[in-house]
């Protein structure tokens, strides 16, 4: 990445700051939640990802990855280890804005404004079981597509062109890092004015496949373990090994800047 150490940049757009080099709105869910709805309703064209220790893991060894966080419209950070890093940098963030946190509250607010929404991503039926759940709890809600992540490379054009059929203002691309931010950025112009983001498990938790953390692990930060608990196997590699790996990282750059943060660029 171009920098592995997290610092404020005045290139940041307002309201933004800079970790490891990357543009990341300090904000809260409300706040969030808000400029993402009138984007929606505005027919703004968005790309949103989240940005955890596991993604800045990925972008320091994936240069291409890298370019489609830098390509970004907003990102946000998520997790106890983007807290970690801004502290260490002398920032403090104003809200803790993952994907799982957002979601009800965009549909809640998709329900009242009466924005459509498309659900591309996750196993067969577990898109479906999630829409159920989200209409059921915001009445008036509008699930206007849906589609598991299980098509083929010759089906993409047919999966764009109903996105785009659907009318759908926000679109919710549940593939896993990195493949979710990729078909955004690399269908950008298909999904048209579209607010799309990218939202990982999502789907698997709102569809009561998978279970979340107990609220008082996700207050302080625990909720990596918790998810570590149910899929070890699966997640293993990330959270076990990928975890010390992000801490050396940012405590590796901060005492090569000796007290000044600076921008060396990683290898990739």
């Amino acid at each position: 990445m171009s920098s592995d150490v997290p610092r404020t940049q005045t290139s940041a757009a307002p309201g933004a700051m800079s970790l490891f080099g990357l543009s990341i709105q300090n904000t809260t869910l409300e706040l969030a939640a808000e400029t993402l709805l009138q984007s929606a309703s505005s027919r703004q064209g968005r790309r949103v990802y989240f940005v955890n220790a596991h993604c800045v893991n990925i972008a320091a060894s994936e240069a291409d990855y890298e370019h489609i966080l830098h390509d970004a419209d907003l990102l946000y950070a998520d997790g106890i280890g983007m807290r970690l890093a801004a502290r260490v940098a002398g920032v403090a963030l104003r809200g803790n804005v993952n994907g799982t946190d957002l979601f009800p509250l965009l549909c809640a607010g998709a329900a009242r404004a009466g924005l459509e929404l498309a659900f591309i991503g996750g196993k067969p039926g577990i898109a479906q079981a999630c829409a159920r759940n989200m209409m059921d709890a915001h009445p008036g809600l509008k699930v206007t597509y849906i589609q598991d992540g299980y098509f083929s490379a010759a089906e993409t054009s047919d999966v764009l062109q109903a996105v785009r059929h659907s009318q759908a203002r926000l679109v919710f691309v549940a593939m896993g890092v990195p493949r979710q931010e990729q078909f955004i950025h690399a269908h950008r112009d298909d999904l048209g004015a579209t607010v799309c983001i990218g939202v990982g498990a999502l789907f698997d938790f709102y569809s009561g496949t998978i279970p979340r953390a107990p609220r008082l692990m996700r207050r302080f930060g625990l909720e990596w373990l918790f998810r570590l608990l149910v899929e070890p196997r699966r997640l293993f590699a990330r959270y076990v090994l990928g975890n010390p790996q992000f801490v050396a990282r940012v405590l590796w750059r901060r005492l090569q800047s000796r007290g000044a943060l600076t921008h060396e660029p990683l290898a990739h």
